[in-house]
């Protein structure tokens, strides 16, 4: 190790089926898990099961449309390894190990607690690859950390770092910036404004009743990310828009909902040029290879919106890349990217990390 300082850095994300036999049980693990089905114990034991065997056929579907299966692990495996290198360029006076952690497909925390207790970190640094916070994403990775990981490895306090969210964290947003400027770029030349369309995952109303801070995070990123190209893109008229997708069972969730906002976008305001950014994805999977890039553009396309682009999705991009690293040097010296107070009580973030005990 030549005498330095040996830190982990741990990403968390969702995970997805890889292979069409994947589908059922990926889709089970998400229905167990009581962040996102709030179920009773005697319930909870046989409804997860029950609903992933109603819903499999019908997901099965999705992934065959975009080749078989989810890549948002080899994607996901791919920034790891680039953050890894990168934190381990020249002059870097400590050991980087990053690892990965799907929440509902492998490779689970249960799977790599091992390796990462073998790697004898002095410093860990948890990193969840949701830029906005929500009970159903952020909460649930940290609740796993805590059951089952954080007393085997026995550090101190200080020495755990926690990202809890990056909403409007400046590299970030440069590159979401970045990724809807291609887009726009791409759009051909006329005098019509352009309409840019931030479509989120929703979660239930409800959540954010009880104080779920996704929705105000989500806004956040929308706000800066609208600053960051009224000032790249001057020459362009842009008007912008946030709406939620993938909405499923029978409660009220996040509104208004993308397929509706495009409709309305193409009867109201009469919308030539749209841009569809997915903005609480920062990887390709099937929400944006199938429900954006198949179901939103042939949408568009029966709306009689002339131009459609979808924003790629943030991917291994350079300079994801690179805020991600930066995000986790930032860490180290316990600064906060949420830009929150670790007494928000927003009910996700852990605040000083001895709450995580």
């Amino acid at each position: 190790m030549g005498g330095k300082e040996r830190v982990a850095v741990l990403l968390f994300n969702l995970g997805g089926p890889k292979t069409l036999d994947d589908v059922e049980p990926f889709l089970v693990n998400l229905f167990s898990d009581p962040d996102i089905m709030d179920l009773p114990p005697l319930v909870g034991r046989f409804l997860p099961r029950l609903i992933a065997r109603r819903r499999a056929p019908k997901s099965r579907t999705y992934y065959e449309a975009i080749g078989g299966g989810s890549p948002l692990l080899a994607i996901t495996e791919d920034q790891r390894r680039l953050v890894e290198e990168r934190l381990n360029g020249s002059g870097s006076n400590r050991d980087f190990r990053v690892f990965l952690a799907m929440r509902y497909a492998p490779p689970r925390l249960s799977e790599i607690r091992e390796a990462l207790l073998a790697c004898r970190p002095e410093r860990l640094v948890l990193l969840p690859l949701y830029p906005q916070r929500s009970t159903t994403t952020t909460r649930s990775s940290f609740r796993e950390f805590r059951e089952t990981m954080l007393r085997s490895l026995a550090l101190p306090p200080d020495r755990l770092h926690v990202v809890a969210a990056w909403p409007d964290y400046p590299p970030y947003i440069a590159a979401l910036g970045e990724t809807v400027y291609k887009a726009i770029e791409a759009l051909p030349s006329n005098d019509h404004p352009v309409d840019i369309l931030f479509s989120a995952h929703g979660i239930p109303e409800s959540r954010i009743r009880k104080g779920d801070p996704y929705q105000k995070d989500t806004e956040r990123t929308v706000e800066a990310v609208r600053s960051f190209l009224e000032k790249e893109v001057p020459e362009r008229k842009l008007r912008f828009h946030l709406s939620y997708q993938s909405r499923v069972g029978p409660l009220k969730w996040l509104g208004p909902e993308t397929k509706k906002t495009i409709g309305e976008l193409a009867l109201r305001h009469r919308c030539v040029n749209l841009v569809l950014v997915p903005v609480s994805f920062v990887s390709d999977h099937q929400e944006t290879l199938y429900e954006m890039d198949i179901t939103y553009r042939d949408l568009a396309r029966s709306s009689r919106i002339l131009h459609f682009e979808r924003a790629p999705a943030l991917n291994i991009q350079d300079s994801f890349i690179a805020a991600l690293s930066n995000l986790t040097k930032e860490a180290l010296e316990n600064r906060c990217p949420t830009g929150a107070p670790c007494s928000c009580r927003c009910g996700v973030c852990p605040g000083e990390t001895s709450r995580l005990e």
